[in-house]
């Protein structure tokens, strides 16, 4: 069985983007996110989150 999904013009050119970068591009994307859901958890809980922190913990995987 086979399912066919289409997906919107402006999604289509974001996967394709997505998929034109190398695997370290990925990688480092994917870190963002989740550094940048970490920072937003921390907010929430009203807990002191600087700017510096965030970068370092982006360039350095930490």
């Amino acid at each position: 069985m086979s399912t066919t999904v289409q997906i919107s013009a402006s999604a289509a050119q974001s996967l394709s983007r997505w998929r034109a970068q190398t695997e370290e591009q990925k990688r480092e994307a994917r870190l963002a996110v989740v550094v940048d859901r970490v920072a937003s958890s921390m907010a929430m809980e009203n807990e002191q989150v600087s700017d510096a922190w965030i970068q370092q913990a982006k360039q350095t995987g930490v």
